[in-house]
C-alpha cells in the first residue's frame, strides 16, 4: 500500500508501507519527518504519527489543537486501509493500494521551453531521456543543453527519480542542483530546469482532491458563536468603576499616591471593571510611576542646593525627564519637569567639561562645542528667574564657560600650529616654537599635549632637514649619497599620539623613498651618459668627424671599397667609411627598414662604429632629457642638475644642426651618397619623425631610397652572369661604384675584384 500526502492538490510526500521503519511524525515542525508548509496554521507543530506493525498502518493523533479526521469525523487513532482519506488541517493523506498504482495512467513532463512549449510527454517506463542529442526522449536544441543532460528512472512502482549525466550547466529541481551521483524522486508540480530550459512534473497518481473547506467553515462557525455567547455572558456579570477612577485621578494629583492607589484597587472590582481593566492597568502603573518621580525629585532639589553633584547626576540619571507621561499628575509636576530637563542639561555641559579639560587628546573641536553648548544653555534662561536650588549649578556652569573660553585660545594656536604638519612642506621650526610655548602653558591640558608631541615633531624636523640636504645631493648629482641616506623616523607608535603627526611622518617617509626612487634612476641614466662624455666639455667628439669635410667624402665616397675585403673578425677598421659608419651594420640597418636593427647583427664586431656609439648616446641623453622634463620632477631642477642638463640640450641641438645638414645633401642628391646622408640623419635623429624629406618622413624616405638603390645593384647583378669576361669586368667596377660596402652583391664583386689581383 502507498500513503501519499498533498497539499492543495500536490504530492509533498509519499511512501511506500513497507519503507516505514519507527515513527514517522507529520506536522508543520520541521524537525518532522513530513513537513506540512508553515502557512497551514491549522497543523499542529506535531499533527499525526504512523507506525507500521507488521503489514498494517497505524495513524495515531499526537493531540493536536484542530484534530485530525476521517470521512467527516474527528479520530484519535486510526489503522489505515485502502481507500482511507485522512485530513489533516488542509492536507490529505491517502492510502491508495500498490497493485492498484500499476493501473494509474504514466506520469508526465510539460514542456515549458523550447520548441516543443506545451507539450505534454509521457514517461514511459524505463527510462526517459533529456538531450540536445536528436536520440533523446525529449530534445532541446539549445546550446547550453548537453548532448546526454539527464534521465527520469520509471520503477516499478511508479515512482519517477532524476538524475544528472555529468551535463556541463546542471540540473535543478525548484531551484535546487542535482548532484551528479544522486537521484532524486520527483513529486507533483515539481519544477525541473535542464540548463535555461524548463519542464514541469505532473505525477499520474494525483487525484487533485479537494481540501476540507466545510471543515474550515464549520470552525470559524463555532469559534463565531462560542465569542458571542462569551461576550453576553461577560456583559452581564462585570460591573462598573468608573467613579473610583476618577477619585483615584484625584488623589494622585494631590499626591497622595498610597491613597490613590487603594482607591484604584477598589475600581478593580467595580461594575464595568472589564471595560476600564486596559485604563485601570495603565493607571496602576503611572502612579507607581509618579511616587517614585516625586519623591526622587524633591530629594535631588536638596542634593542640588548642597552642590552635591554626584547624588545629583545619579537622581537625575534616574529621572525620566525625557517622558512626559512620569510628569502627568498635576499642571505644576509639568513645570517641575522643564526644571529637570534644564538640570541636567546643564550639569551634562559641566560634566563635558569636566571630562574634556582631564583629556589628553583635547582639540579646538571639542573645546568649542563644550563651550558653545554652556553657553547656549546659559542664554536660553539669562532671563527667566531660576528657583533656588538650580542657581549653585548655574554658577559652576558659567565659571566652566569662562574658563573654556580662556582654554580654547590657547587650544586654537596649538591646533593651528599641528594643523600646518599636514602641508606639502611643513614650517618645522615655527610648527617646534609654537609647541614649546604651549609646554610652558597654565592650562594642565595643554601642557600636557605640547610635552608629549613636542619631541616627537623635533624628531620629525630633523628628519626633514635630512631630506633637504638629500635633495641638494641629488642636484648635485651625488647618487651615491641619495641612495645612502636615511631620515631615522620617530617611530609610528611615538606619532600616532597625533593623527597630524602620523600624516607628517607618513608623508615625509613616502617623500624620502620616493625622492630615493628618483634619484636611482636620474643616478643611473646620467651615470650611462656621463660613462660616454663625462660631466665637462662643451663639445663632443662624436660629431667632430661626421662635420670635418675630409672625412666625410671618403665616406660618401665608400673609401672600404678602395682597400681588400675586410674580414668579419677584423680588429680595426677598414677605411673611414667602416669607422663610421660600419661596413656590414650600416647595411644592415638600412635592410632592416622600418624595423629596428637586430643588436645580434654587429654583436661580434671587434670595434663599434662612430655611428652606432653616436646613436647609443643621443639615445641615452632622450631618455634622460624625457625622465626629467616630467612635470612631478620639474622641481629638483637646480645647481649641477639643472647645469647638466643645459649641457645635453645644447650637444642634441648640435646633433639637430647636423641632422639638417644631412637632410639637405640627402635631399640633393640621388643614389648611394643620398642613402648614406639619410642613413646616418634617420639613425643620428633617435627621437625620430623629426627631419622630413620632400614633406615625406625621412625614415618613410629613405625606405623608398634604398629600396631603388637596392634594384639598381640587382639589375647589374643580373646581367653580371649572362655578360662575357669583358663586361662582367666592366659590371663589377659598375657595382663597386655605386654599391654600399655591407651589399652582398657589393661584396661578391668586392671579392672577385680582389682575387683578380686589382685594388
Amino acid at each position: 500500500m502507498l500513503i501519499r500526502l498533498e497539499y492543495k492538490d500536490r504530492v509533498i510526500h509519499q511512501i511506500s508501507t513497507q519503507e516505514i521503519t519507527g515513527e514517522l511524525v507529520v506536522g508543520r515542525s520541521a524537525r518532522c519527518d513530513w513537513p506540512i508548509p508553515k502557512e497551514d496554521n491549522l497543523v499542529s507543530s506535531r499533527h499525526v504519527s504512523l507506525t507500521r506493525k507488521g503489514k498494517a498502518v497505524h495513524l495515531k493523533d499526537l493531540g493536536s489543537t484542530n484534530g485530525t479526521f476521517s470521512h467527516g469525523k474527528r479520530i484519535q487513532a486510526k489503522k489505515l486501509v485502502d481507500g482511507d482519506k485522512i485530513g489533516i488541517g488542509n492536507a490529505i493523506l491517502y492510502a491508495v493500494s500498490e497493485r492498484g498504482s500499476e493501473k494509474r495512467q504514466c506520469s508526465e513532463l510539460l514542456v515549458l521551453s523550447g520548441k516543443e512549449h506545451g507539450k505534454k510527454k509521457k514517461l514511459v517506463p524505463p527510462k526517459f531521456t533529456i538531450g540536445s542529442d536528436p536520440a533523446s526522449s525529449l530534445v532541446f536544441l539549445d546550446m547550453l543543453v548537453s548532448r546526454n543532460h539527464a534521465e527520469i528512472v520509471i520503477h516499478e512502482d511508479y515512482r519517477c527519480w532524476i538524475r544528472d549525466l555529468n551535463s556541463k550547466n546542471g540540473t535543478t529541481v525548484n531551484g535546487v542542483a542535482l548532484r551528479s551521483d544522486k537521484e532524486r524522486l520527483l513529486k507533483d508540480g515539481d519544477k525541473i530546469s535542464f540548463s535555461q530550459m524548463e519542464a514541469e512534473f505532473h505525477d499520474g497518481a494525483v487525484s487533485r482532491a479537494s481540501s476540507y473547506t466545510w471543515l474550515r467553515l464549520l470552525i470559524i462557525v463555532l469559534t463565531l458563536v462560542v465569542s458571542v455567547g462569551a461576550y453576553q455572558l461577560y456583559k452581564r456579570l462585570l460591573p462598573s468603576a468608573d467613579v473610583y477612577v476618577r477619585e483615584t485621578r484625584k488623589l494622585a494629583a494631590k499626591e497622595q499616591f498610597a491613597a490613590a492607589g487603594e482607591m484604584l484597587a477598589r475600581a478593580e472590582t467595580a461594575h464595568h471593571a472589564t471595560s476600564r481593566q486596559v485604563e485601570i492597568l495603565q493607571l496602576r502603573r503611572l502612579i507607581a510611576l509618579w511616587e517614585i518621580t516625586a519623591e526622587k525629585w524633591n530629594e535631588t532639589k536638596t542634593f542640588l542646593r548642597e552642590s552635591d553633584w554626584t547624588k545629583v547626576a545619579r537622581n537625575l540619571g534616574l529621572l525620566q525627564g525625557e517622558k512626559p507621561e512620569a510628569w502627568e499628575w498635576n499642571k505644576r509636576s509639568g513645570d517641575e519637569r522643564e526644571k529637570v530637563l534644564y538640570a541636567k542639561s546643564m550639569l551634562d555641559a559641566w560634566l563635558r567639561y569636566k571630562a574634556a579639560i582631564a583629556r589628553d587628546d583635547i582639540d579646538s573641536a571639542l573645546i568649542k562645542s563644550v563651550a558653545d553648548d554652556a553657553g547656549a544653555l546659559i542664554q536660553s534662561q539669562a532671563q527667566a528667574k531660576l528657583p533656588d536650588y538650580l542657581l549653585p549649578l548655574r554658577e559652576e556652569l558659567e565659571q566652566a564657560q569662562v574658563k573654556l573660553q580662556a582654554l580654547l585660545a590657547e587650544c586654537d594656536a596649538l591646533e593651528s600650529a599641528l594643523n600646518r604638519l599636514t602641508g606639502q612642506k611643513p614650517p618645522y621650526q615655527e610648527i617646534v616654537a609654537a609647541l614649546e610655548q604651549a609646554c610652558a602653558s597654565e592650562e594642565r591640558v595643554i601642557q600636557n599635549k605640547a610635552k608629549k608631541l613636542t619631541p616627537v615633531v623635533k624628531g620629525l624636523a630633523r628628519s626633514s632637514a635630512v631630506y633637504e640636504q638629500t635633495i641638494q645631493e641629488l642636484q648635485a648629482l651625488d647618487g651615491k649619497k641619495v641612495l645612502e641616506s636615511n631620515l631615522e623616523l620617530p617611530s609610528s607608535d611615538a606619532c600616532a599620539l597625533d593623527p597630524r603627526v602620523s600624516t607628517a611622518r607618513q608623508n615625509l617617509e613616502k617623500s624620502h623613498i620616493d625622492l630615493r626612487v628618483t634619484g636611482g634612476q636620474i643616478t643611473v641614466l646620467f651615470k650611462a651618459i656621463e660613462n660616454i662624455i663625462g660631466r665637462e666639455g662643451s663639445t663632443l667628439p662624436h660629431l667632430a668627424d661626421f662635420k670635418a669635410v675630409e672625412v666625410m667624402q671618403r665616406v660618401f665616397a665608400c673609401d672600404s671599397l678602395a682597400a681588400a675585403l675586410p674580414r668579419r673578425s677584423r680588429k680595426t677598421p677598414s677605411g673611414d667609411y667602416d669607422r663610421l659608419l660600419g661596413a656590414e651594420e650600416f647595411y644592415a640597418y638600412l635592410s632592416a627598414l622600418p624595423e629596428p636593427l637586430d643588436p645580434v647583427l654587429s654583436a661580434d664586431l671587434a670595434f663599434v662604429p662612430l655611428l652606432t656609439q653616436a646613436s647609443d648616446l643621443w639615445k641615452k641623453i632622450d631618455v634622460f632629457l624625457a625622465f626629467m622634463d616630467q612635470p612631478a620632477n620639474a622641481w629638483l631642477i637646480a645647481g649641477d642638475l639643472k647645469t647638466q642638463l643645459e649641457r645635453l640640450k645644447t650637444f642634441l641641438d648640435l646633433r639637430d644642426g647636423l641632422v639638417q645638414v644631412l637632410v639637405a645633401k640627402a635631399a640633393g642628391s640621388s643614389g648611394r651618397d643620398a642613402v648614406i646622408a639619410a642613413g646616418i640623419a634617420c639613425r643620428m635623429q633617435s627621437r625620430g619623425g623629426a627631419a622630413v624629406i620632400g614633406g615625406v618622413p625621412i625614415k618613410q624616405w629613405l625606405v623608398e631610397a634604398f629600396k631603388n638603390y637596392r634594384g639598381e645593384v640587382l639589375k647589374f647583378n643580373d646581367e653580371f652572369s649572362m655578360a662575357s669576361l669583358e663586361e662582367q669586368v666592366a659590371i663589377r667596377d659598375k657595382v663597386l661604384a655605386i654599391g654600399l660596402p655591407g651589399d652582398p652583391v657589393v661584396r661578391r664583386m668586392w671579392a672577385m675584384r680582389d682575387a683578380a689581383g686589382q685594388n
